[in-house]
């Protein structure tokens, strides 16, 4: 009997395609499976199911880079540094994976290496507009403001109708001190963007730069006027700094709450927060360099906390903002004063968040997270001889480590 070679080589055909069928097939199942897991907050779980996905098919693209989001989650960073890294090598014209693994080296404290992803994304794709975004944030928080411009005036080129490429355009010109050209950018951001409240604090600075002190006023009324909580510190910011002692330095050891500290869940900060909706108050205390009203440092009115938004302050949490944030007071709970060393201890409250899920309150996976490093401290009141505090030492951030 004949040996039918040929048939023989289709039956080996079709059982290998079959088993690369049926590899796909887990490989999609293992997805979404991940994919639940990741809407169910089990992101230890998710990784490792991405990661099968991933031994499974190897030239699919999602299970890397959903691979990368649950180690993102868990606070895993050089995990999901590595799985982006993968995501691209299989598929390198992914915008938003540039975008994300850069926002993982800054929280990593990595910026050289964003910088670097960044302009790679950038050289993949010359219209990625997030990604000359990033860059020129980056480079304007490293008070390279001419690069940020460059970079900014490229967002502009491929977003012309954004009012957020000339608001950092705006800063950027104001970095380099080329306030009339920062006028203009300025005002295009508040026409393309009504009550742009940064684009407008941003404006009085210019005008203030140029010695427009009553233009810059007007600025402080129309913040005013607008009326939200960021608009009326942006007012109030921008009126101290038209008006001069200074915060002279954060005194880490006798505050409870470190400032340094990264991104952290609440449980982090103490075991209180084991429980939802659990409270805790936290102190920071600031030296100044000249000598204060004590009813003026004393009066919680006078002093602010906030996130960093943009600029050389960064952003909070590198931007990644979620529905775990915390929620940050306004206004410190009460403040001290000590006139014989010139310190104030401001005194606020932190909230863990509640549980919505009506069982077992998980304070890792569910509870807030909060980033110290990020948060702007701001005092508005006067020194013992009625003198308004110098604007460019009145607030202060861990992240940039210093007064400013």
């Amino acid at each position: 009997m004949a040996f039918d070679f040929s048939d023989n080589v289709q039956k080996m055909f079709s059982a290998l395609t079959s088993a690369a069928d049926l590899r796909t097939n887990v490989a999609n199942t293992l997805l979404s499976s991940g994919i639940n897991l990741m809407q169910s907050q089990k992101y230890s779980e998710a990784a490792s199911a991405f990661r099968q996905a991933a031994a499974m098919q190897p030239d699919l693209t999602e299970a890397y880079t959903y691979q990368g989001d649950a180690y993102a989650r868990l606070g895993k960073r050089k995990e999901a540094i590595d799985a982006y890294k993968m995501s691209l090598k299989v598929d390198k014209t992914q915008d938003t994976v540039y975008t994300t693994l850069a926002g993982v080296y800054i929280d990593n404290g990595q910026k050289s290496e964003a910088e670097k992803v960044l302009k790679d994304g950038i050289k993949q794709n010359n219209q990625n507009t997030l990604a000359y975004y990033m860059l020129g944030q980056l480079q304007a928080q490293n008070g390279d403001y001419t690069s940020a411009e460059a970079n900014f005036r490229q967002v502009i080129k491929l977003e012309p109708k954004d009012g957020n490429g000339y608001y950092a355009l705006g800063m950027a010109l104001n970095g380099q001190e080329k306030y009339d050209e920062a006028v203009e950018a300025l005002q295009k951001a508040t026409d393309l963007k009504a009550d742009f409240s940064p684009a407008l604090l941003e404006l009085g600075r210019a005008y203030a730069g140029l010695g427009e002190k009553d233009k810059a006023q007007e600025i402080v009324d129309t913040l005013t006027e607008i009326a939200t909580s960021d608009s009326l510190l942006s007012a109030e910011e921008l009126a101290a700094e038209i008006k001069q002692p200074k915060i002279s330095y954060y005194n880490s050891t006798k505050s409870s709450l470190k400032l340094d500290l990264s991104a952290v869940n609440l449980v982090a900060l103490s075991s209180a927060f084991m429980e939802p909706s659990a409270t805790k108050d936290f102190t920071v205390k600031f030296a100044f360099d000249s000598e204060m009203d004590i009813s003026s440092v004393v009066d919680p009115l006078n002093w602010r906390i906030s996130k960093a938004s943009g600029g050389t302050t960064g952003l909070y949490n590198n931007g990644l903002y979620s529905a775990r944030d915390t929620s940050v007071p306004y206004l410190p709970k009460s403040v001290s004063y000590d006139p014989t060393t010139r310190q104030a201890t401001l005194t606020f409250t932190l909230r863990q968040k509640a549980d919505t899920n009506g069982g077992t309150f998980d304070p890792i996976t569910e509870g807030g997270i909060l980033d110290p490093s990020h948060l702007v401290f701001k005092f508005l009141g006067k020194d013992a001889n009625g003198k308004s505090m110098d604007p460019t030492a009145d607030q202060y951030e861990a992240w940039k480590g210093e007064v400013f």
